[in-house]
């Protein structure tokens, strides 16, 4: 009888196991299937957040010294940001008068700060209050608190950049005949200049458009219409560590009229394009470590008596293009070489999108080698170039490129990550549509099997006099 029961029980030990192993397997299998969770992260944009210090203060009672203690925690956290007038009143810190060493020690009054500071101080303790002594007269307190603070978001780790107002030598420009104000083209120019930087996410870059909204904001936590806790934003601005300029020497398409002397007729034709100067300027020694002139022609058209006019927005527009294009290429590559970030056979992808390439061209690729010194200074004299291949653009996102190599001298499984760079664009494009690759892809072996299955007779040439050619112009 026994046996049989202990048979029984291990018969239902072996099956509760197993049910185990299968729950745990399903269970593996179900969280193996289960997708990654690839959705966009939110916008960082800082936050608030406390942070815990330790203080002492002095003071002639024991309620003085705790309330400054208190003072000294929230300028160890947000000292930047605090205004040192209004420091007691603003966040109540004057909550602590009257009050005597037993009850400044309760846990009571630690509520009591955290309501009357407005949520600034987050939690409090009286670590320790020391009595005057022979030598010291004054009470002595120390204190643990939480202090609200800001944290900057991750971005600001970037470097920060302000794109000065472009500058124009005139009030108005011309184009085709018509004028137009300058200032509008500045705005233009600067706003697009600032959008293609941005969307590069290489720089943090600052705004000093919308000065007056911003300070309004701010204008309602300084005024207690927002929780005081979110004075901690306060004197949070970021200073720019480098400020771009620009200056437009030229902007302009002209019309140009000749008179005809047999006739009142005249011929007219249509020129021009623009030239700017750019700098960065770093903002802590005024340095200036880029300087460079950049310029563009417009389409011309040659002269004709039968003057139709242009549409000077349209070349306006595609010359404003052409400037924001080359000014935004020309500040990433001297900021950020443009590399290739992933290879597999010929095909590659790029650091960078965006305004920084152009889907369709091809440009110089180099590979980068060993650093050089100058032997007087010491100085950098920059690395070793040696030119590979060429690089075809086939896909740009915003902040990615897609193409392939052409022309590739030598092997380059050997190289670093960040060895293959980019430079200038080649004249041409080389990029043609899939439709018209596939077609002519398809072409050849037609053609091949065309001249094969030709028929001997119609390759011979015909022996007969070919007729003679007429004139069929009348």
């Amino acid at each position: 009888m026994w046996r049989h029961s202990v048979l029984t029980l291990c018969a239902c030990a072996a099956l509760v196991a197993c049910g185990k192993k299968d729950e745990a397997a399903s269970t593996a299998a179900a969280g193996a299937s289960a997708p990654a969770n690839v959705s966009a992260p939110m916008l960082d944009v800082g936050k608030l957040q406390t942070v815990k210090v330790t203080a002492a203060g002095f003071g002639a009672s024991a309620s003085e010294a705790v309330a400054e203690a208190m003072k000294l925690a929230i300028l160890q956290v947000n000292g930047a940001s605090i205004d040192m007038s209004s420091l007691s009143a603003k966040y109540g810190l004057d909550v602590t008068l009257g009050k005597d060493s037993a009850s400044l020690r309760a846990q009571e009054f630690a509520e009591v700060v955290r309501q009357k500071s407005g949520g600034v101080i987050q939690g409090f303790k009286v670590l320790e209050l020391v009595e005057p002594g022979l030598l010291d007269k004054r009470y002595k307190a120390n204190i643990e608190a939480s202090i609200a603070s800001f944290s900057a978001p991750e971005s600001l780790k970037k470097i920060k950049l302000v794109v000065a107002p472009l500058k124009f030598p005139s009030a108005t420009l011309t184009i085709g005949g018509t004028s137009v104000p300058s200032a509008e083209v500045a705005a233009n120019v600067r706003q697009r200049v600032v959008d293609a930087l941005v969307n590069s996410g290489r720089f943090a870059v600052l705004d000093r458009e919308f000065n007056a909204e911003l300070e309004q904001e701010l204008d309602m936590i300084a005024g207690g219409q927002a929780p005081a806790a979110e004075q901690a934003k306060l004197a949070q601005a970021a200073s720019a560590d480098v400020i771009w300029t620009g200056k437009v020497s030229s902007m302009a398409y002209n019309r140009h009229a000749q008179q005809l002397r047999a006739s009142n007729r005249e011929l007219v034709s249509y020129s021009g394009g623009w030239a700017l100067s750019q700098k960065l300027v770093n903002v802590a020694t005024r340095q200036v470590m880029v300087a460079d002139s950049l310029q563009g022609k417009a389409p011309s058209i040659e002269a004709t008596t039968m003057d139709q006019g242009v549409d000077g927005r349209k070349v306006l527009e595609d010359m404003t293009n052409d400037l924001v294009k080359q000014v935004v290429a020309s500040i990433m590559r001297r900021s950020f070489p443009i590399t290739v970030v992933q290879r597999e056979g010929d095909k590659v992808v790029l650091s960078q999108g965006g305004s920084a390439v152009r889907q369709g061209a091809r440009y110089a690729m180099v590979q980068i080698g060993g650093e050089l010194k100058d032997p007087q200074t010491g100085q950098s004299l920059g690395r070793t170039e040696l030119p590979c291949c060429e690089l075809v653009v086939e896909r740009v996102t915003p902040n990615l490129s897609y193409g392939r190599l052409e022309g590739v001298t030598g092997s380059l499984d050997a190289l670093p990550l960040g060895a293959l760079q980019l430079r200038e664009e080649l004249a041409g494009s080389a990029l043609k549509p899939a439709a018209s690759v596939a077609a002519e892809a398809a072409a050849v072996p037609a053609a091949k099997a065309q001249k094969v299955n030709k028929p001997a007779a119609t390759e011979a040439k015909p022996e007969a006099t070919a007729a003679p050619k007429t004139d069929d112009k009348w």
